[in-house]
């Protein structure tokens, strides 16, 4: 998925919604705060323009968008529940106005769980695309222009810019389930969708179930994260594009059994791209490439669907590749476009690469200035790469927190 998806959201904003006053004296550390508000816990939505902290022993009850807007800040502690309604709805019961929760540039968002409590974002109605997501914007490069910055098509909302190190807050211990909604195949909501956001940004133990469309998609920036799970997305598990410089270590991702005969059963592990529409940009401050670094990493997939594959870097993407282990995918690494061919021959960036049921190791698209792209020598092979912890089976750091026990190829289906 990839720019018309803000454009989607940012669409929605034109329509109107309860906004949220808020009145606080606290910063954002949820155990020392004493904060007061008006937010209704079971009609959740509008714009929160101060600090808000929200109260734990409370379940929340979303029913459109909830705004954090510049100078704001919103901390959800630890064991906050969240049920997502689909949203505002027409007479026949479709979708007018979607729920999903939005941090733009210049605010905080600061979800504080814990291994024993963590925050859980859930629909009204278990199924994939029930409701939005979580989106944050920040200030750090994206390549859509020479500044830095993009725009939606109405001018609403920007995100992106020079500030590498911008800080947007902290995320840690936070599970999203069935999230994804679906406008039209060009314009879909991701579980977890960074745009421009920072390195002083934390992003950690984070779970996407359920989804249908990406799990964790990275819009340009210079954010790390850590310790991430997808399971069961339509589209795929984890993205970027936009020049996206950042790190992810421990990262377990899967499709789904129960997913493999519908229409979206799951794509990519990865799907790595610079820029969709110019592959050699340089805008931006990141240099216009994508370069991120992905350490210790689990994809298992099926053969279900055109797109069973465990990476797919494109679009200009570089990068670097350490203890990665593919699972059960048509093809292992798909390759394409001359700048990600120049930059995997031109250093070793794919390294401990395991390979398990595989069908291809490797494809590659030819071009006019590489009619056979040869990239059979780029990575280097491992037969005890260990991957996000425990090779193809659910690592210890993703159970508990998660609601899992277990998870292994037979769980993802072929």
């Amino acid at each position: 998925m990839k720019k018309t998806f803000l454009r989607a959201i940012l669409g929605l904003s034109m329509v109107a919604s309860t906004t949220v006053f808020v009145v606080s004296c606290s910063n954002n550390d949820d155990e020392t705060t004493d904060n007061t508000s008006s937010v209704d816990p079971s009609n959740f939505k509008g714009d929160i323009t101060t600090n808000v902290t929200l109260d734990p022993s409370k379940t929340y009850t979303i029913t459109g968008k909830v705004s954090v807007k510049s100078g704001g800040s919103l901390t959800i502690p630890a064991g906050t529940k969240f049920q997502v309604t689909a949203g505002e709805l027409n007479s026949d019961g479709t979708v007018k106005a979607v729920s999903y929760l939005i941090v733009e540039r210049g605010a905080k968002i600061y979800i504080n769980g814990t291994a024993n409590n963590p925050v859980v974002f859930e629909g009204t109605t278990h199924k994939q695309g029930h409701w939005g997501g979580i989106v944050v914007l920040g200030n750090a490069p994206s390549n859509r222009s020479a500044a830095g910055t993009s725009t939606s098509e109405l001018g609403e909302l920007i995100y992106g810019g020079t500030d590498k190190a911008d800080n947007s807050g902290s995320i840690t211990y936070l599970v999203i389930k069935d999230s994804g909604y679906k406008y039209n195949p060009e314009k879909e909501f991701n579980g977890l969708s960074l745009f421009g956001v920072g390195s002083g940004t934390k992003v950690s133990y984070v779970y996407v179930t359920n989804g249908a469309d990406d799990g964790v998609e990275m819009f340009g920036g210079n954010v790390s994260v850590d310790h991430i799970v997808v399971t069961g997305v339509g589209d795929d598990s984890f993205d970027w594009t936009e020049s996206w410089s950042g790190s992810v270590n421990y990262l377990y991702a899967a499709r789904m059994k129960q997913f493999m005969d519908a229409a979206e059963p799951g794509n990519r592990g990865i799907e790595a791209d610079s820029q969709d529409t110019d592959a050699n940009t340089t805008n931006g401050a990141n240099g216009g490439v994508s370069n991120p670094t992905v350490s210790n990493a689990t994809f298992i997939g099926n053969t279900k669907g055109a797109e069973s594959q465990g990476m797919k870097i494109r679009a200009g993407s570089a990068g670097k590749f350490d203890n990665v282990v593919l699972a059960n995918f048509s093809t292992g690494l798909d390759f394409e476009t001359d700048r990600t061919y120049a930059w995997f021959k031109g250093g070793a960036y794919l390294n401990n690469i395991r390979f398990v049921n595989i069908g291809t190791e490797w494809k590659a698209k030819a071009t006019t200035a590489n009619p056979t792209p040869d990239m059979s020598t780029v990575y280097v092979k491992s037969t005890t790469a260990t991957g996000a912890g425990n090779g193809t089976a659910l690592p210890d750091w993703a159970k508990g927190w998660t609601g899992l026990t277990s998870f292994d190829v037979a769980d993802a289906g072929n």
